[in-house]
């Protein structure tokens, strides 16, 4: 059976994913086919793009090829793209050119990426996950591919900026700082500084490779999907730390 994903920021206390859901669902019956839709997450943080782009960085990669709709949209109703990101491994990404596919298509390549033409679908200026990506991944599912304007690339998430991108149920703390980035080694002591909206904090990290292996002082570790994590063993980081989204973070060489 055909799999289309939905990852949105909608929560779900309105109608909103229920509403995609019921377009999709409709126009697949009136063209006889049928699918699973698979829920990645609706919790994410509002508006927060980079807490998106690791949520299907984190899922993504691990189902078969699949069409995933992906609706974190700030800027609903302006000037910004609305696209089709194919991987060079069968995925298609569907949602707004704002950063929100950085890191999915990093890892999987691109293939190629469509303009979706918005006025095709007379879509309200407000709700753009249900009258345009919702019927698109649609489309491509009875299709097989969808056809437009090719573009040359995807907008990225700025990569220069190290930042809290995600905080986990646990408290870890994700940050955008790649494996590659670090030149210390396993075991080392490192000093972090954390920039929050009201003063600035310096954290004292033991690198590790598991969380077990130090339980009395926060720790350092590259998490499963490559980034740099600052955690506490069964404890709470992001809140001993007070530590929230997006805030700024900078290795500080001891």
């Amino acid at each position: 059976m055909d799999i289309i994903t939905l990852t949105t920021d909608f929560g779900h206390s309105e109608g909103y994913v229920g509403a995609m859901k019921g377009r999709i669902l409709d126009i697949l019956k009136n063209h006889g086919k049928d699918a699973k839709i698979v829920d990645i997450s609706h919790d994410i943080r509002a508006f927060n793009i980079y807490h998106g782009a690791y949520v299907l960085l984190t899922a993504v990669p691990y189902f078969p090829p699949s069409v995933h709709v992906a609706v974190i949209d700030p800027t609903v109703g302006s000037e910004r793209n609305s696209i089709v990101v194919e991987t060079k491994n069968g995925h298609y990404l569907v949602g707004p050119d704002n950063g929100l596919f950085t890191y999915v298509a990093e890892r999987l390549g691109i293939r190629m990426v469509i303009k979706i033409d918005e006025s095709k679908y007379k879509p309200s200026s407000t709700f753009h996950g249900r009258d345009v990506y919702a019927v698109v991944g649609a489309e491509i599912l009875i299709n097989g591919d969808y056809e437009g304007e090719e573009l040359e690339d995807i907008v990225k998430l700025d990569s220069s900026k190290k930042r809290v991108i995600h905080i986990d149920r646990f408290g870890n703390i994700i940050t955008n700082i790649r494996a590659d980035e670090i030149d210390f080694d396993v075991y080392s002591n490192i000093t972090i500084k954390i920039k929050t909206k009201d003063r600035e904090k310096i954290v004292k990290c033991k690198f590790v490779k598991s969380y077990f292996e130090e339980k009395d002082s926060f720790i350092c570790l590259i998490n499963s999907e490559g980034f740099l994590e600052i955690s506490k063993f069964m404890d709470n980081a992001s809140k001993l730390l007070g530590v929230d989204y997006l805030d700024e973070i900078e290795i500080v060489k001891d």
